[in-house]
């Protein structure tokens, strides 16, 4: 331990210093700034790119790569292994799991990364609900788009609303590349898909 900071300690539990005092200064270099940024921005749905309030054809990349990461969580049921199933209209369905697992819940968490209007349109043409419970086909789908790799142009943009096109690339860089539209609306402060996920990817 080091020397200062153990002789402010002592000094500290004696109580001939206070807590605020230049004894105890030494310690101030032990906190790591970046694991109290960590905690900071930990908040669901207020992490990395579902904060992007300036929208460029950068920063338009890490925020569909969220919403990508989104569609494909929800997409797939949420984080249950062995899904519950049940059949209905002649096919087979799965619950999802419990944090996704309501109406509410689906949305909410849909909405980190798109609008109200989007996620909404997602949950009721995507998934049913029964018993309280959401529930989806029990089949993934999903595409070979690299959007973490692709390039933005912007159309057109004003404070509330923008249109951006993107050029994705396979992955493995197999097959041409394919042009995307992506519409955005702002939602108080933050920038989000204004286009439901699946039609989006």
């Amino acid at each position: 331990m080091n020397k200062k900071i153990m002789i402010g300690s002592l000094a500290l539990s004696l109580g001939l210093v206070s807590a605020g005092s230049g004894a105890m200064a030494a310690s101030a270099p032990l906190v790591n700034p970046t694991v109290i940024k960590t905690v900071a921005v930990s908040v669901p749905g207020k992490e990395g790119p579902a904060t992007i309030n300036n929208l460029t054809v950068k920063s338009i990349i890490p925020l569909v790569v969220h919403a990508k990461a989104l569609y494909i969580y929800s997409n797939h049921g949420g984080n249950a292994y062995n899904p519950e199933t049940f059949q209905y209209n002649g096919a087979e369905y799965r619950y999802l799991s419990s944090d996704i697992g309501t109406k509410q819940k689906l949305m909410n968490y849909i909405k980190r990364g798109y609008t109200s209007n989007a996620a909404a349109f997602y949950v009721q043409t995507q998934y049913l609900e029964r018993n309280g419970r959401m529930a989806q086909v029990n089949v993934d789908l999903g595409n070979s788009l690299a959007y973490e790799k692709a390039t933005a142009k912007m159309v057109s943009k004003n404070a509330t609303a923008a249109v951006f096109e993107l050029t994705v690339p396979h992955q493995g860089g197999q097959g041409a590349s394919e042009l995307v539209t992506v519409k955005l609306k702002k939602v108080s402060g933050f920038w989000r898909i204004d286009v439901s996920p699946d039609t989006l990817l």
